[in-house]
């Protein structure tokens, strides 16, 4: 049953990373990742820019789940990812480096959150209380 479940999860998840030329042989997944379909062209391109810098990644979180209500999750324009290959805050810093990255954020569990919204924020912990909040701005796009 694990099998096909899995061969389902990677039949799903290779449409939409072969499209943004992500290579799959990077990229893992968390069995609660339905798939990178729901996530918009530009959230595809930053995963493809992110493994380029920082190597294999898994995906923990996607478009399903559960998120904060105004979640960029929900509007498929951000990411949770674990870096395999690196520590959390090198990935952190990579994320930050990018143009297309809006909001970077990282959590004690090692996971990264990294998103292509208008709004630039960054943070650290798990609950983002307000003075945890290491910078934030608006995007003059």
């Amino acid at each position: 049953m694990r099998h096909l479940v899995l061969a389902a999860l990677v039949a799903a998840c290779v449409p939409a990373v072969a499209r943004a030329n992500v290579p799959l042989e990077k990229i893992s997944f968390q069995p609660q990742v339905k798939g990178l379909g729901c996530l918009k062209p530009a959230t595809l391109a930053m995963i493809k820019e992110l493994v380029a810098k920082i190597g294999p990644i898994q995906i923990t979180s996607t478009c399903g789940g559960r998120h904060a209500r105004h979640s960029q999750h929900y509007g498929g324009n951000a990411v949770d990812f674990r870096p395999l290959a690196t520590s959390p805050r090198k990935a952190v810093a990579a994320a930050k480096a990018l143009e297309s990255t809006g909001g970077v954020g990282s959590y004690p569990n090692g996971v990264v959150h990294a998103d292509v919204g208008q709004r630039e924020a960054s943070w650290y912990g798990h609950r983002r209380v307000r003075s945890q909040y290491a910078s934030l701005s608006r995007r003059g796009r």
